[in-house]
């Protein structure tokens, strides 16, 4: 039999295995196409987690500084409450203590009968100011007796005990009235004396007696040399002595000189504290300073002097004297040797002078006391 012919409207039959093979094909590629799908997928949502998890680590750290700065914050408001707690409780207590102390003040009256004078006090005035006699008497050490009307007798000059009393009630600020006649301070100074306080109360009371005398003995003399340097001398009682210069030692640097008693050559000796030196006018009729040993009639000797050349200058006070015209010799006064090796020399023997010297007067005598008083009038008088 013939084989059976095709129609020409008929596809073309494929053999099985091409079929397949299109099948399989179209399968693979379909898989890519969801395989690619779903890992494009994958990484948009991982991508998408990790932007997540940057903006929940940004936000976590905005909320660990916000929290920080509150706790901060906080830290500092209860800083300052606790130092206002601290000094409102201060305050309190300084109030309960001003209350206390008045309220001792006023209950722990003290009489006293000095001299036949009565005075009312409190124990804390007459304890004020340490190491005197009436601090040591009512420090409570000692068993007091006092009479039938509780006052305590203390067998001195009641009428000058009212300075002492004001003194002790205000010792910062209390100054002696420059109307106390001399007499009246003499007197007083005994007594000052006795209870402990004539330093505090009349620290040059015993340089004004010098002064005093400098000017009595100067108008009896009468002449206008004497007079001048009795008044100069007189407003001089103490004054500091130093260089503004490193020049000289530190032991020599601000000393303070006050007027005594003592006389050498004619004239006046100034003692520094601490008895070491000495400023009097030596043999050679200049200004000089000295050991104990180098203040003594007749001699030349010093570890300074004043160079002044001046007609007076060996009879006015050391702070009328010019104060370049100070010279020393380097030991023991002057620095170490580098410091004063370029300084001016004076003569062959060592002596150099000192650099920018200063005295200043701390206390002396003013016009209006009666002695300068005096003696100003008897000066202004001459010729």
């Amino acid at each position: 039999m013939p084989p059976k012919r095709r129609r020409r409207d008929e596809p073309p039959q494929q053999p099985q295995g091409a079929a397949r093979e299109r099948r399989e094909a179209l399968c693979g590629s379909l898989y890519e196409s969801v395989k690619e799908s779903l890992d494009e997928g994958f990484r948009e949502l991982e991508q998408e987690n990790q932007r997540a998890e940057q903006e929940r680590a940004r936000l976590l750290a905005e909320a660990r500084k916000a929290a920080a700065k509150v706790m901060k914050d906080a830290e500092m408001q209860a800083e300052e409450l606790r130092r206002d707690l601290d000094e409102d409780r201060a305050a309190l207590e300084r109030e309960r203590a001003a209350m206390e102390e008045a309220h001792t003040f006023q209950t722990n009256k003290v009489l006293l009968n000095v001299g036949g004078h009565r005075f009312e006090t409190s124990r804390q005035t007459l304890v004020s100011v340490p190491d005197t006699y009436l601090a040591s008497l009512f420090s409570g050490r000692f068993e007091l007796a006092s009479d039938a009307e509780g006052a305590y007798f203390i067998d001195r000059d009641g009428a000058h005990f009212r300075h002492v009393l004001n003194f002790l009630r205000d010792s910062g600020s209390f100054k002696l009235s420059s109307g106390v006649a001399e007499a009246t301070r003499d007197e007083l100074a005994v007594e000052l004396e006795f209870y402990g306080l004539l330093d505090r109360m009349l620290p040059y009371h015993a340089q004004e007696q010098v002064g005093h005398l400098l000017l009595q003995r100067a108008c009896v003399a009468g002449t206008k040399c004497e007079l001048r340097t009795a008044v100069a001398q007189a407003r001089a009682l103490a004054f500091t002595f130093g260089s503004t210069t490193p020049f000289l030692k530190e032991a020599m640097q601000d000393l303070r000189f006050v007027i005594t008693d003592r006389v050498v050559h004619g004239s006046p000796v100034w003692a520094a504290e601490g008895g070491k030196w000495f400023m009097y006018h030596g043999a050679d009729n200049m200004m000089s300073i000295g050991g104990a040993s180098d203040c003594v009639e007749g001699s030349d000797r010093c570890y300074m002097y004043n160079n002044a050349t001046l007609e007076e200058a060996a009879i006015v006070a050391p702070t009328e004297l010019p104060t370049d015209e100070w010279v020393s010799l380097p030991v023991p006064i002057s620095t170490l040797e580098l410091q004063y090796a370029s300084a001016e020399r004076i003569g062959p023997d060592g002596w150099v002078r000192v650099p920018e010297m200063r005295i200043t007067a701390v206390h002396g005598l003013d016009d209006g006391d009666p002695a300068m008083a005096a003696a100003l009038r008897q000066l202004a008088a001459l010729p």
